[in-house]
Formats: C-alpha cells, structure tokens, sequence
C-alpha cells in the first residue's frame, strides 16, 4: 500500500473516519491516567531495541495523545500531547499499516514534518494500534535522534510489542467497562436504595440460600435497627412471632415459603425489635425468577398495621365497654372493661379505681394482668390523693404518660416499678359532674414511644366509664322517683287508709250507743281508737320528718359529735327490753371517737338500727354493736341474729313502706319508714348504709354504716 503524504494542515482521511473516531473516544484513553501496563511495553522497548523513544499514541482528529511516552523532550512529555503537524503516527492510522522511516530529512515525503525539528525525531518505526474490534487508534512507535536503518528483528520487535500493546489496550478497556458496570451498578444499586427507602412499606430480600442481603429503611424503622446494620445483623436483632404470639418455625417464614415456590399473601406476623418495641406487619412474598427460570432468591413487602390493628382493638375496646356498661352496673363492669382496655393497647396490666366519698380515698374496683406476666406484690387496698400513678392522675385530673419506667419513675415508686417488672405506664382520670371521681391506669412490661392517640384513646374510655356512672346515678334517681310515687300509692292505700277505716269505724259503733252507755263499757273501742290514731300519727311524723330533711328545710345543727359515746347510750337504753327478750347485747366501742354532725339525728340513726336488731331478733339471740375508725372513717356495724332478709330485698328495704316477706311473715308491726329515714339521716352526714349477711354465715342482717371521722374534707 502506497502511503500518501497530505498536505501541510490538512488531515488524513483515515484519521477522521467518524466509525474509528467514535471508537477511540469510546475507550476513554484520552485521559490524564496512567496505565503502567503501557509504561512497562515503552520502557522494554527503549531497552531492548535500543532507542531513545519510545510512543503508546493515540491519534485524534486534531492532536496526538501520548497513553505512554518514554524520551520526550520535556515540554511535550508533560503536556502528553502535540498537534496533528508533529506526528509521524497519523500515517500509520490513515495507512492502517507500519510505517518505516530511516531518515526523515532526507525524504521529501517527510522533511516537512514538525516533529523534526520540535521532537528531535529522524527515524522512525510506527506499527498500528489496535482496539478489541479493529479500528486503527494510533501505533506504539520508537524513534531514534539520528538516522537508522532499522532491521528485520527491530521490526519484528516493534510488531510484537504492538499487538502486546493492544492486548493491554484491550485489557484497560475491559476494566474501563467493568468499572462503569459496576458504577453502573452501583448507581443502580443507589437508586433502587432510595426508592425501597421512600417507600413507606418495608421490603426484606434474601438470595437462594435465605441470606438476607437487602432491607429498606421503613422495615429498620419498624424494628428501631440501628441505621448501620448490615441487613443480615438486622434481621437477627428482631423476633418474628405469629400474631398469637408463637414463634415461627423457620420454614414459616414468608421468605422461606417464597424460595419454596408459594406465593404469600396477607400473612399477619409480629415483628420485636431490640427494645421490645413490638410492630403488627402483614406480609407479602414471592420468589425472584431469572430470565432463564432460575429462583435468584425471594423478595417480601411488609406494611406495617399497627396503628389499623390497633383502632380495631380500640374500636372493639370500646364496643365491649359499651356492652359492658349496658349490660351491668358499673362495679359489676369494671372487669370486662379493664381486661378490653388492656387487650386494645397489648400492655400487660391495668386497674380501674373510684373514689371513695367518705375518705377521699381511691379504692381499686377491678385489675387485670396478663396471662403470664408475674407481679411480685399485690394492689394496695387504698390509694391517697396526689399518691402514685392513680393518686396523682386523680388528683390533677390530667393524664399522666411514662413512656419509659427505667429512668425516673416519678410519680411511681422504684419498687413499685421493680415489683411489676414494668417498663412504661399510662394514668387517665375518670371525670364527674364536677370533679375527677377515680383513674384508669395501665402498664406495660416494655417501654412505649408516647402516642397522643394512646393517650386519647384511652381517655375516651374513661369518659365511656364516666358516663356509666352518671346514667347509673341519674337511673338510680329515676328509679328512686318511681319508687317515690309508689310509695304514696301505698302510702295512701295503706299506711293511711288501713288506720283511718279503723277509726271511721269505731267513731261509727260509737255514735250508735245510747245515751246511758258508760266509757268503761266502750274500753276496747276507745283503746282501739287511740292506738289507730297513734299509729297514724307516727306514719304522719316519719313522713313529715323525711320529707323536711331531703328538701332540705329541716336544718340539722351539725358539730363535733362523739359517736362512741351515743352508741353506748343507745346500747343502754335497750338493755332492759333486750333482757326481757333474753337476747343478749354485745358492745365494742373506743372511748372516743368524734364525727361531725348532728347529735340529735345521729342518735336517731343508732336507735333504728339497734331497735330494728332486737326487734326482728328471736329470744335467746345476741345483737353485736361495734364501732371501729380506720382510715378517717368511723364504721358502726351491728349485727344480730334475727329472720334475715332475702339478698334480693336488700336494696328494696331502703324504700319507704316496703316491709320483707319475712317480716311480713312473723306479723312484726312496723311502718317500713324506719330504714328509709335511715338511709336519708346517713346520706346527710355524708356516709353509706348497707344491708349483708354476718360474716360468719350465721343466720341473721348485718348493717353497716360508715361515717367520715372528724371534720370532712373539702374537695
């Protein structure tokens, strides 16, 4: 092949072919790199030919760029590169073959050449360069400063040490695209990252041998994984449980039974991270199949249902309460509540406490612990106001949320803490009319992230729990209001009526006699006649005493009353009836014990009930008074060993005129007003009366009445 020469400034078709540019661009070559791979080929070849140049260069449409340069003049070397007017190397591109110069200038074809005069080049030997698919990117070249002749074996040298060159070549590009496949990767790789991570559902991904290799950020989230996990010590660092709380044989697992073939749908499990922090998940799965069938391992999409799972609970929480509440009174609800309330947030205790009015104390009316979980110490019988979790949450009337109990425990006790091995706790008030009445309080055995709709969640069952109570309260006053006019139907059609036939009656047989019929002779009618008018007369003052104190128009004088001292002189103003009834009287009283009150009613209310004991008492019985004060409540309990009464009447003998079926029986006299007037003087001092079986389970009525000791308490 013939090679021509172009013109001065202009350049070789060869050299600016697009197909062989678009090539040499391709390799990204044309770099500030250096490739010791080429280094090595120049320096071999200045030693072993021997010359003192030695090229690796790469012919561009407008300069030629040295890949490697051994023997260039220092202006050149450093700049790797001269123009197009000072290679030799453009003509082994364009020629696509050796090109042989002995002394370039004593040959016209090359005399001209700036790469004389500026390179210090005479002889030159280029052969071509080659990239993996052919194209001619430049030559790997010697030059020598002084004509020469160079030999067959400096040729074959030179040829050698070209293809050598172009293997490297070959290898550096190899590398080049290795590299941009893996920056490829690796942004591909970036980018799949950020996508799984702006996903609000986690993703988990194992290869086929179950290795975990891949976990987004919302799954780590899920679990509280530090962010610098590898995927395979996240996966380790939290348990999976099935949403009973069993744990997962490891064939069970979502991933498992994708690699397997299935293909998981809407799987619930139960995710628990390094802090106990437990997440509701529902999972799905599959297998990832390659293009050639291949299973290249399993992927899984987890939503995180938590918060859907716990409205749920919620929700039947609250539907249960409102079952509960319809269904019973509020005592008789309290545990169905506490265990729904409990169930709805999965913590591992809770309680319901009401306020006691007499000693402004809080009293626990149902617990609930769950299955499982030991607590070393029981629930104290009281609680006093501004004391622990329940006290101070009553107290304030605000909720009270300790997400983490293994720090300050305030307003719990570290023991308290220690003995229920609890981590986190929540206190709401249960509300009244005017006034926080009791606390609904929870624990759970890990520590709880605060969640306001926790908190407000709970709240809203309290105020479920309040307004049991108050319809409780305004049924109660709806049933009292029922049993007030049924009280005056009897009223009228007995107490009243039953007395005043009597005494129309007799006033009629009276006003029959003549004129000669002497008193003696009509003794029986007069007796009978005053003892009717004296039994409608009590019925009149009990009726007309009632109604003054519950409107409240009959004032009581109220100051410090000793108790103890009416109840002895209650006590010994019956011992000579008791006698005679041989029923003995047993009295236990301190010397002193002070209530505030009225005198008068007080020991109105003592003789009632100690007047009811002997009279519905058989001969031979005991009555028992005793009077205790224990936590600023006086308790007066007597107890004897009379008919009893039916559990069933227990509350009904509070009503006015109503008399048991068995007093009815034993034809005792009586209005049926005395326990109603007793109730009514109790609840104006601010106690309870009620009626039980003695605690021996002998026959008999037990009657408690409790009383606030000393002066009440101010809210």
């Amino acid at each position: 092949m013939m090679i021509v020469v172009a013109e001065t400034g202009s350049i070789p078709a060869g050299v600016i072919d697009p197909r062989r540019v678009a090539a040499l661009r391709a390799t990204g070559l044309i770099c500030d790199q250096v490739f010791p791979g080429l280094d090595r080929l120049t320096g071999i070849a200045t030693r072993m030919l021997p010359a003192p140049i030695a090229l690796v260069s790469l012919v561009d449409t407008d300069r030629q760029w040295f890949a490697s340069h051994l023997g260039l003049p220092e202006r050149w070397a450093t700049a790797r590169q001269t123009p197009l007017t000072h290679s030799f190397c453009q003509y082994v591109v364009d020629a696509q073959q050796p090109v042989i110069i002995a002394d370039a200038r004593a040959d016209p074809l090359w005399c001209t050449n700036l790469a004389i005069p500026e390179l210090g080049v005479i002889a030159y030997a280029g052969y071509p360069l080659r990239a993996p698919g052919g194209e001619v990117l430049g030559s790997f070249c010697a030059a020598d400063t002084r004509p020469r002749r160079w030999d067959a074996r400096d040729l074959r040298f030179l040829a050698d040490m070209a293809a050598v060159a172009a293997d490297e070549v070959a290898t550096v590009l190899r590398a080049g695209q290795l590299a941009e496949k893996q920056h490829d990767a690796d942004r591909q790789r970036a980018f799949l990252d950020a996508l799984l991570d702006s996903l609000d559902a986690g993703v988990v991904a194992c290869d086929p041998s179950g290795r975990i290799v891949l976990m987004n950020r919302a799954l780590r989230q899920m679990t509280d994984v530090a962010p610098g996990s590898s995927p395979e010590e996240s996966v380790a660092r939290f348990i999976v449980l099935h949403p009973s709380g069993s744990a997962f044989a490891p064939d069970e697992l979502p991933l498992a039974r994708a690699l397997a073939g299935e293909r998981v749908r809407d799987d619930d499990h139960l995710l628990i991270g390094p802090d106990q922090r437990r997440a509701t998940v529902r999972a799905h799965a599959q297998a990832i199949i390659g293009p050639r069938g291949d299973v290249l391992g399993a992927v899984a999409a987890v939503h995180d249902v938590t918060e859907r799972r716990r409205a749920d609970r919620f929700r039947d929480a609250a539907l249960a309460v409102h079952d509960a509440c319809a269904t019973a009174a509020p005592v008789e609800a309290a545990p169905a509540i506490v265990r729904a309330v409990a169930g709805a947030l999965e913590w591992a205790h809770a309680e319901l406490w009401l306020a006691d009015q007499l000693d402004d104390l809080l009293r626990p009316v149902a617990t609930w612990t769950e299955p499982g979980h030991r607590v070393d110490d029981s629930v104290p019988p009281v609680i006093e106001r501004g004391h622990g979790l329940a006290g101070a949450v009553w107290h304030t009337g605000r909720p009270v949320c300790i997400p983490d109990l293994t720090g300050n425990p305030a307003p719990l006790s570290p023991e308290t803490v220690a003995a229920g091995r609890w981590g986190a706790a929540l206190g709401v008030p249960v509300h009244g009319s005017e006034h926080p009445i009791g606390a609904l309080v929870m624990f759970a055995a890990h520590p709880q992230p605060t969640d306001p709709t926790i908190i407000t969640m709970v709240a809203g069952i309290a105020n479920q729990i309040s307004e049991l109570l108050q319809r409780h309260r305004a049924d109660d006053l709806d049933r009292q209001l029922a049993r007030s006019k049924d009280e005056y139907l009897a009223l009228v059609g007995h107490s009243l009526r039953t007395p005043l036939t009597s005494i129309t009656a007799i006033t009629d047989l009276l006003a029959d006699t003549d004129g000669v019929t002497t008193l003696a002779q009509v003794a029986d009618l007069h007796e009978a006649l005053r003892r009717n008018t004296t039994k409608l007369q009590v019925v009149v003052d009990d009726l007309l005493d009632l109604a003054a104190l519950d409107s409240g128009y009959l004032p009581m004088a109220t100051g410090p009353v000793d108790l103890a001292a009416l109840v002895r002189d209650s006590v010994a103003a019956v011992r000579t009836t008791a006698a005679a009834q041989r029923i003995a009287l047993h009295t236990a009283t301190p010397d002193h014990l002070v209530v505030d009150g009225s005198a008068a009613r007080l020991r109105q209310l003592i003789d009632a009930v100690v007047d009811n004991a002997l009279r519905y008492s058989r001969s031979g019985g005991r009555v028992t008074t005793a009077l205790t004060a224990s936590g600023g409540v006086a308790e007066l309990v007597v107890t004897d060993t009379r008919i009893g009464i039916d559990p069933g009447e227990r509350d009904e003998v509070f009503r006015r005129f109503f008399r048991s079926r068995q007093v009815q029986h034993s034809s005792i006299p009586g209005t049926g007003l005395g326990l109603a007037l007793c109730r009514t003087i109790t609840e104006l001092h601010h106690g309870t009366i009620t009626l039980t079986t003695p605690p021996d389970g002998h026959p008999g009525t037990t009657v408690t009445i409790r009383l606030p000791a000393g002066r009440r308490r101010k809210r």
